[in-house]
């Protein structure tokens, strides 16, 4: 045999094993179980399950898959952890408690949550399989991680499970790596995140200024038989315009791609695309593919039909492909990197233009079959976001060497200064050709960029533009080429563009875009030329017409942005002596009224051009120039040495322009700003000119509208200022301004300039460090005086408290701070002096002027890096804390930002290893912590703030080391000359109460599971702190009220639901264990001990702590318990040797009645509430009975006390089992065995408890008659007398009832209702006599007795007129041990409903015991039977035996009035059973065997059954039995023929059939059957 192996692994469970019951040895799993695998034999593993422990065994090795894992011993146990990714365990262990929930969800019906659920585990189980493939980018990984988390999130939020505390990328916070206060801001962050996704599941995108549609061109299936270029560009189809570059692929007639390399390398990336461009802005964008051939207009062949090459390749339009790509863009699809897009294409007719097929490309929903015959484009979309540069770093994998990339046309929404444009977009739109001859209608347009010499670009040789598109990623672009026309990425640069051409359309509409690079140099002396011919496949036309524009408008700023009509001129090719003439003529139509003057009637005309009349040409032009501007006073400014003397007005001007424009020459505009600064010497005129000019253009950026400029002002700033001198002239306007703060003027400047103090002080700063890197630290001494006084003018500019001052010093307030990081970082100023300047200021600011302004200055202050320095931090905290404390301290409405301020502190003190021994600062001065404490005691629960005061009090405390709370309990003042600690009295008794009440009613959501165990982590560690000053300082003399709330406040800690461990999964239990251990066990060994210190002072505590210890004692925690569970018999002891003062003197007591009537009352409470168990029972007995039966003088009383404990824990043990259940019979039983035994002991007030709960019982069954005995049971306990009721005879039903006869007649009248509801009216007269009795003999009330009469009366009248049916009783035997044990093996008369039958009264047990087997007959069972584990039911109908009733006898009685006696008050019962089962049809045959069975109770009585205590069986002859027929039928027959007698009304068929039976008895032969058995010989 194989040895066993010590084999350590952790395992899953692939399949599920089952053993037989004889495999003792082996362990039955589940799928998916999780093992820790001790040892191995090969074939076997032996171990146990994780998720519980006690299950050990082995299981076969082929059931369980091995996983890598690491061990990790924690004391004596070792743990096995899977190496798995956190989020990959996390997925696994949720998965595992959900799918316990989700069938509980099914169970209880609710589908709705049952289907979201299934719904969300079949995604993370496929997300958890993609994670595991190792296939994922890391982009990719990161989005399932999110979406994971998101999901898990929210099924926990459905589920209600606690909240899972993440960061941004969806990884779970270690609580014990973080501060109380972060810990707290991160739970609210995390419930504000999931909240936010289930209304958007997806921000993200709409938060980033660039985003990027990245497609992946599959394959193009197009039968066209020419070249084919393919032109993709991003469309709006709502405004019907193009809005980014074409992306080209160009394929030979072959149908092949003519480069060979961009095989399976179609790629594109439409970038600089922002908010502007998802469906806010743009309903529908669409990706549109343009198809155009380039061959002939007919198939190029000769007259005999051989092909022949074409002299002119012609582009026409073929057709139109379009894929709607707006929920990509908006995010609204996730990206599946296996679906590509099948886009066809709609071909264009004969007299299509491509813009019109775009058009209804774009409208028509789905293009059939018939029309795209199975030509198309597959694509696969995806969008990315970030820059270009991001873009390449996150996705290499995607952005490779031949990625073209299609910028949109226009600026993004972010202009950075690296990136340099100068790009001139055109689309040809359409032209009006019409005048021509009808036989010229094949138009092409060719379009060249000429210089103005009139030659073409394409000539120069030394033009520095780059060769291929630049949207060609990654490539060196080492080539050097003249082109400047750019179709799009893709095609390489041409000298000119040449347009599509629309067979016999003499208006044609083109809506072709390009882009014309330009560079600047040349910019200034080109323009474009546009020519129009007709063309045809063998003939090469000279043009017919032209058209011109230039890239500079008169007033030298760039063509402006829009369509421009254009004029059309015809070419005379006779006259080609100057071809230039052209540029001598007007552009567009908009020139021609200043060219003409008073000639209006002559023809336009220069060389060969002529001007036509009713020729028309259309463009739109778009300038995209970081260089090239259209505004005058911008291009004045940013030329301002051109013409120095218009400075002034440019500098003024400046303000008056459009924030767009100045924004997208920031760079240029902040150069020009800082020359003039530095290159003029009047610095009296300019220096505050260009100080304003300066605060206006960061005022603009800082500005909501473009606040995505703010990166690039700071990359400015950083990377290309470099005016070395500016920061003397800045301080020193800012200071004079400030100096002059009364000057009307310098206010506004002065408001402005402190909401851009950010970016001035980083001017200032970034200048000094230049100056100084330059000249060797000279000036540094000038510089931090000049940087003295600054601050100094700010600190007395704020002591004013004039109107026209509030606004400067708000903004001061609220952006001074900012400038702090630069300050610290680039030591600008002596860290401890910008320390003292910044406590002036806010000690400078009048009281109650801008006093929330001044608290939002202090949490700047706080958050500064200033603060992470010692000297500066605790020279600010003095006054910090000292002002906080006094706003705190009046309730004021600045408390939010108060707890802001005070958690910022804490949050410091945790996170900065220097800052953590500043913690005494915080109660040094003034007791902030005091402060804290009480704000928590007055503020209202329900409140945010509450949760913001208590997490802080928690951070405080949880930084708090043993000696911090020692140094803070030894400082607490007290009064001079006093021998007591009344104020540390106070304090702890303050904060205890804070505890418990927080324990009891926590401030944080109770899905807060993280946050909620770091308050007990606290609270425990504090309570133990306590407990030791408590010990040393309040037992001498003895403070009771403060040992008292301890141990309140300890046992509340203890017991709290939070702790309650064994009520939560497995995987919850084990985090807790591992993290923060069981707090219940630490606690319960420190209440132990603080008993232990009370000394002779523990009997003031009894009963008092009775019931709570009772409550810690219950708790299912073994070692807990027997910690506990001894002070209950020092509790005994205690008050058994009290001495107590008699007449005799101090005797010792002897007896510990009041202990054990405090812990069976409070035993009853607890228990029925759910706790306790049967181990609990066995400890207790245990733990209490061993001291007792060693004690010499209270052995007796406690061994009973034991055995009586032990009782009543079974008995309310079995109550609590079936206290839910369904069936309210075994509810019943329950509660009168409880009965019996708190009357057994003497428990009046308990028995009084159940004795309600058995009525209120028995009413909800419609029991009236049960009721009223059960409450009958109450009323024997009290007197016909006014004595004043005790406590525990006290009913909280009748709240008024102040004597025993005042509640004993209160309760007869409930029971005569209750007697007559149940028509038992018999029994009302009995009480009714007594309450005669009394009012008539005692109490003299003769209304009360005229109202008692009349209901006496009533009952009378109803006994004897209306109609009752008598109850059926029923015998029920449970044979066999499946039963309850109060059930097993017993026999019961049952008392049937009313007009409840035998049938129906065995459905009724039967539907409670559905496993039961109903025996057939009534033989007594076998001992098999008796001792199966099985569950058998004898059910019969069984005859009440009457008792002739004493005053009856010898009178002639009613059959109405002996109808009653005949089936109740009875114990006695009867039924019999043939003895000779064959049927013989003997009459002679006919024995009987007949029982007697007798109850242990009358009935009815307080139940609707009784068990037999006795039964008797006997045989009975025929003879006898024909008499009890006989006697019978008698009865009956005179029951109807009173009825008849008294209702002469009722039919009288019921004693028609009832005679006739008699006379002429027709069953089983007759009478003729009797004349044998009793005349025998003599009738023979």
């Amino acid at each position: 045999m194989a040895q066993w192996k010590e084999f350590k692994r952790l395992g899953i469970v692939v399949s599920h094993y089952r053993p037989s019951e004889s495999d003792s040895y082996h362990m039955p799993v589940c799928v998916g179980d999780t093992l820790h695998i001790l040892e191995t034999d090969g074939d076997w593993y032996r171990g146990f399950l994780i998720r519980d422990r006690t299950v050990k065994g082995i299981v076969p090795a082929s059931y369980v898959h091995i996983k890598d894992c690491s061990i990790v011993k924690i004391g004596n146990d070792e743990s096995m952890f899977s190496k798995d990714p956190a989020i990959v365990q996390e997925i696994t262990s949720v998965l595992r408690e959900w799918g316990l929930l989700l069938r509980n969800l099914f169970i209880s019906n609710k589908m709705a949550d049952f289907r979201k659920i299934e719904e969300m585990m079949l995604k993370l189980i496929t997300i958890r399989r993609d994670m595991m493939s190792k296939k994922l980018t890391k982009d990719d990984y990161r989005q399932k991680q999110l979406e994971a988390t998101a999901k898990i999130d929210y099924g926990n939020m459905l589920l209600g499970l606690d909240l899972t505390v993440r960061d941004e990328d969806g990884e779970v916070i270690n609580s014990e790596c973080i501060g109380a206060i972060e810990l707290f801001r991160q739970h609210r962050t995390t419930l504000e995140r999931n909240a936010q996704r289930r209304k958007q599941p997806d921000n993200r995108l709409t938060q980033r200024h660039t985003l990027n549609l990245f497609v992946s061109v599959c394959n193009v299936i197009c039968r066209v038989g020419d070249e084919v270029d393919v032109i993709m560009a991003l469309y709006d189809a709502t405004s019907g315009k193009f809005f980014s570059e074409n992306y080209v692929i160009k394929y030979s007639q072959k149908g092949m791609l003519k480069d060979l390399d961009l095989l399976n390398n179609l790629r594109v990336l439409f970038s600089d695309l922002g908010s502007k461009d998802l469906r806010t802005v743009r309903e529908k964008v669409f990706l549109v593919c343009q198809v155009v051939r380039l061959g002939g207009m007919f198939p190029p062949v000769d007259n005999e039909g051989k092909p022949v090459k074409l002299k002119n390749i012609l582009r026409r339009p073929f057709g139109v492909a379009a894929l709607d790509v707006t929920s990509i863009l908006n995010g609204d699809i996730s990206y599946d990197e296996d679906k590509q897009h099948f886009v066809p294409i709609l071909p264009c007719s004969r007299n299509d233009s491509l813009e019109s097929v775009i058009k209804e490309a774009v409208k028509v929903e789905e293009v059939t079959q018939r029309t795209h015959k199975g030509q198309g484009i597959w694509v696969s979309v995806r969008l990315l976001d970030g820059d270009l540069k991001q873009v390449k770093e996150e996705y290499p994998h995607l952005i490779v060497g031949h990625t073209a990339v299609a910028r949109k046309m226009g600026f993004p929404e972010v202009i950075m200064p690296a990136d340099v444009r100068n790009d001139f977009y055109v689309t040809i739109n359409s032209g009006d050709f019409s005048q021509r001859n009808l036989g010229e209608r094949n138009i092409e347009m060719t379009m060249q960029v000429c210089s103005r010499d009139g030659k073409s670009l394409g000539i120069r040789k030394d033009s520095m533009l780059i060769g291929r598109q630049s949207a060609d990623v990654g490539v060196d672009n080492a080539e050097i080429t003249h082109n400047v026309i750019s179709v799009g990425g893709g095609a390489d640069l041409q000298s000119e563009y040449k347009s599509v051409i629309y067979r016999h359309q003499d208006t044609p509409r083109w809506f072709e875009t390009f882009k014309v690079a330009v560079p600047i140099e040349e910019f200034y002396n080109c323009h474009l030329k546009f020519t129009f011919k007709h063309v045809s496949e063998n003939r090469d036309n000279k043009p017919f017409a032209m058209s011109h524009v230039s890239f500079i408008s008169s007033d030298e700023t760039t063509l402006a942005d829009g369509e421009h009509d254009l004029l059309v001129y015809s070419i005379d090719t006779k006259k080609s002596s100057d071809m230039l003439a052209y540029l001598r003529l007007p552009t567009m139509t908009t020139e021609l009224d200043k060219v003409r003057g008073d000639k209006s009637s002559k023809a336009i005309s220069q060389g060969p051009y002529t001007l036509t009349k009713n020729n028309s040409f259309q463009i739109t032009t778009l300038a995209c120039s970081t260089k090239l501007t259209h505004n005058v006073d911008l291009l004045g400014l940013l030329n301002w040495r051109a013409n120095p003397a218009k400075l002034p007005i440019h500098l003024k001007n400046l303000m008056k322009v459009d924030g767009e424009e100045i924004v997208k020459f920031l760079q240029h505009t902040l150069d020009a700003l800082f020359a003039i600064l530095m290159q003029n010497s009047d610095t009296g005129i300019y220096d505050k000119l260009v100080f304003d000019a300066l605060i206006f253009v960061i005022g603009l950026v800082s500005d909501r509208k473009y606040l995505q400029f703010k990166p690039v002002l700071e990359l400015y700033i950083k990377e290309n200022f470099c005016a070395t001198l500016a920061y003397s002239k800045l301080t020193t306007v800012l200071t004079n301004n400030l100096d002059n703060v009364d000057i009307p003027d310098n206010q506004d400047i002065l408001y402005r300039s402190f909401k851009s103090i950010v970016y001035i002080m980083k001017l200032i700063i970034r200048s000094w460090l230049l100056f100084a890197a330059l000249y060797d630290n000279k000036g540094s001494v000038q510089f931090e005086v000049s940087m003295r006084q600054l601050f100094q003018s700010i600190a007395t500019m704020m002591c004013q408290d004039t109107n026209h001052t509030l606004k400067i010093q708000g903004a001061v307030l609220k952006f001074l701070p900012g400038v702090i990081p630069d300050l610290v970082r680039d030591k600008a100023m002596d860290r401890n002096e910008l320390a003292s300047l910044l406590i002036q200021m806010i000690q400078n600011v009048p009281k109650d002027r801008l006093s929330n302004q001044k608290l939002v200055f202090i949490l700047d202050i706080v958050n500064s890096p200033l603060f992470k320095f010692a000297e500066p931090r605790q020279m600010l905290l003095l006054v910090i804390v000292e002002h906080v404390d006094i706003v705190i301290s009046n309730q004021s409405k600045e408390l939010d930002v108060c707890a802001k301020i005070v958690a910022d502190i804490v949050h410091q003190t945790c996170t900065i290893p220097s800052a953590r021994e500043d913690l005494r600062l915080l109660f040094k001065e003034r007791d902030l912590l005091r402060t804290i404490i009480q704000t928590v005691i007055n503020m209202d629960r329900s409140s945010s703030l509450a949760q913001d005061y208590t997490a802080i009090m928690i951070a405080i405390l949880r930084q708090m080391s043993d000696a911090h709370y020692s140094i803070y309990l030894d400082t607490i003042p007290e009064p001079e000359h006093a021998h007591t600690y009344q104020n540390l009295a106070d304090f702890l008794t303050e904060i205890i109460m804070v505890f418990q009440d927080l324990i009891k009613a926590c401030v944080f959501p109770p899905d807060w599971n993280e946050m909620i165990m770091v308050q007990n982590q606290v609270f425990l560690k504090a309570l133990r702190c306590f407990s030791q000053t408590i010990k040393e300082k309040f037992s001498t003399p003895f403070e009771q009220q403060l040992w008292n709330n301890f141990f309140h406040c300890a046992i509340s800690f203890l017991t709290q639901d939070a702790l309650q461990l064994e009520n939560f999964s497995s995987s919850k239990k084990r985090k807790i264990i591992a993290r923060y251990k069981d707090m219940r066990r630490a606690m319960g060994f420190e209440i132990r001990s603080m008993w232990s210190n009370l000394g002779q002072k523990k009997i003031r505590f009894i009963p008092e702590l009775v019931g709570p210890i009772l409550e810690m004692t219950l708790i299912p925690e073994t070692e807990l318990r027997k910690a506990t569970l001894p002070i209950f018999f020092d509790m005994m002891q205690c008050e058994f040797y009290q001495m107590v003062r008699t007449s005799h003197g101090d005797v010792m007591n002897g007896n510990f009645r009041q202990f054990e009537n405090e812990l069976i009352t409070q035993m009853d409470v607890q228990v029925e509430g759910g706790h306790g168990d049967e181990q609990y029972i066995e400890l207790f007995y245990v733990t209490i009975h061993e001291p007792c039966a060693k004690h010499q003088v209270m052995r007796d009383q406690g061994l009973r006390f034991v055995e009586v404990i032990k009782k009543l824990l079974m008995r309310l043990l079995e109550y609590r089992t079936i206290i839910h259940d369904e069936n309210k019979d075994n509810r019943m039983n329950c509660i009168v065995n409880l009965l019996n035994f708190y009357r057994d002991i003497d428990r009046q007030e308990m028995y009084i408890r159940y004795l309600h709960k058995l009525c209120d019982l028995h009413l909800e069954c419609n029991n009236f008659t049960e009721a009223a005995c059960t409450l009958m049971l109450y009323t024997r306990l009290l007197r016909w007398s006014d004595d004043h009721l005790e406590s525990m005879l006290r009913s909280d039903n009748f709240p008024d009832a102040q004597t025993h006869r005042e509640l004993k007649e209160l309760l007869y009248h409930r029971i005569i209702d209750h007697f007559d509801k149940g028509k038992m009216w018999e029994k009302a007269i009995e009480l009714c006599k007594e309450l005669i009795a009394q009012y008539e003999f005692e109490m003299f009330d003769y209304h009360k007795l005229t109202a008692m009469l009349r209901k006496q009366a009533d009952q009378y009248n109803k006994i004897q007129s209306e109609t009752r049916h008598p109850p059926n009783y029923y015998r029920v035997s449970y044979y066999g041990n499946g039963f309850p044990a109060f059930l097993s093996n017993k026999t019961f008369i049952y008392r049937g409903k009313e007009y409840e039958m035998l049938g129906e009264f065995s459905s009724r047990i039967r539907e409670v015991f559905p496993n039961a087997k109903v025996l057939s007959t009534l033989n007594p069972p076998n001992h098999e039977i008796l001792e199966s584990a099985g569950k058998f039911l004898q059910i019969n109908a069984v005859n009440p035996v009457f008792k002739p009733q004493p005053q009856f006898v010898g009178k002639t009685v009613s059959e109405q009035i002996l109808k009653y006696w005949k089936s109740n008050e009875v114990d006695m019962f009867t039924y019999s059973r043939p003895l000779n089962p064959k049927k013989t049809g003997e009459i002679s045959d006919m024995w009987l065997e007949k029982t007697d069975l007798r109850t242990e109770s009358i009935l009815p009585g307080i139940l609707r059954w009784f068990p037999v205590k006795e039964h008797h069986t006997y045989k009975v002859s025929p003879l006898e039995n024909a008499i009890e027929n006989m006697d019978s039928t008698n009865t009956k027959l005179q029951i109807i023929i009173e009825d008849h007698l008294r209702q002469p009304e009722l039919q009288i068929n019921p004693l028609s059939m009832l005679l006739n039976g008699i006379c002429d008895a027709a069953v089983n032969g007759g009478l003729a059957n009797y004349k044998p058995f009793f005349l025998g010989r003599v009738h023979n």
